[in-house]
């Protein structure tokens, strides 16, 4: 009777251990050298920046900034689509329409498809007045199952290009759960 029981546990476990192993998703929440974790652990996304940036969760979102001096930022944005027949360009379009009520002297300056932790993206970068202060903004736009991911980076448009190396660090190991 122990023969039987030991054999019956021996099964069990080794079932076990298949069936954890099969269930196990490869982990994305290492965090990359010289960055840290910019994004809460119940989010639907892992978002890294680079350690000399601010972490800043005051707005409600995952995000950073560069320095009290320079207030580059970036910051990162989940929510459903209202169909699931929906596209980028139809959250866009919707995303457009605010933009031009918001922002003064809307400038499209590009728009572009990339690639956002293998998934088709579009970016587009604009320029905007808000006040009296001129900002540049790059959005990049990335869909899955229904849900759209924004990241945003937001800079003075004098120091925009001298950050775009951390951006681009950060869109690297920007990763969707």
């Amino acid at each position: 009777m122990k023969k039987i029981v030991s054999r019956i546990l021996a099964v069990l476990l080794i079932a076990a251990t298949i069936l954890t192993a099969a269930g196990c998703k490869k982990d994305n929440s290492a965090v990359p050298k010289d960055m840290v974790v910019a994004s809460d652990p119940l989010a639907s996304f892992y978002l890294y920046v680079p350690e000399k940036w601010t972490v800043d969760y005051t707005e409600g979102t995952a995000g950073a900034y560069y320095s009290a001096d320079d207030p580059s930022s970036v910051f990162v944005s989940a929510w459903d689509m209202p169909n699931t027949d929906s596209t980028i360009e139809d959250w866009w379009n919707a995303n457009l329409t605010d933009l031009k009520l918001i922002f003064a002297d809307f400038n499209l300056v590009s728009e572009d498809t990339t690639v956002v932790d293998g998934l088709e993206a579009k970016s587009y970068v604009y320029t905007a007045t808000l006040g009296e202060y001129s900002y540049k903004f790059m959005q990049i736009a990335c869909l899955k199952d229904g849900t759209v991911y924004l990241f945003t980076y937001t800079s003075q448009p004098e120091q925009f290009d001298s950050h775009m190396g951390d951006v681009e660090k950060m869109l690297e190991y920007f990763t969707i759960k």
